[in-house]
């Protein structure tokens, strides 16, 4: 436990990530990713502030920018940490056992 909380945004940025509807499995993987284009789909933001938003989960230790690109272009690809993925399923439990 980091001891940070994620925003509603983190939050759902964190979800388009996932690829497994159970923590295992996302853990076993580890391809927790999503794109700018996902990112601005799920909040309805432009690109900068998608940006704005992956510098905050990077900051928390939750995520990584793809900063290799393919072929030498960028991919604009967020991964999730080992922490981050914990944090986002922390959050959707928390969820489900409230209501």
């Amino acid at each position: 436990m980091t001891g940070h909380k994620l925003t509603e945004n983190e939050f759902r940025v964190m979800k388009v990530c996932l690829n497994y509807g159970n923590r295992q499995s996302q853990l076993e993987d580890n391809m927790s990713n999503g794109g700018v284009e996902e990112a601005m789909q799920e909040l309805g933001w432009n690109a900068q502030q998608v940006g704005g938003l992956f510098a905050s989960l990077e900051k928390k230790g939750y995520a990584y920018p793809d900063e290799d690109g393919v072929n030498g272009e960028p991919v604009d690809i967020l991964w999730l940490t080992v922490a981050g993925v914990n944090e986002v399923f922390d959050e959707i439990e928390s969820r489900e056992n409230q209501g």
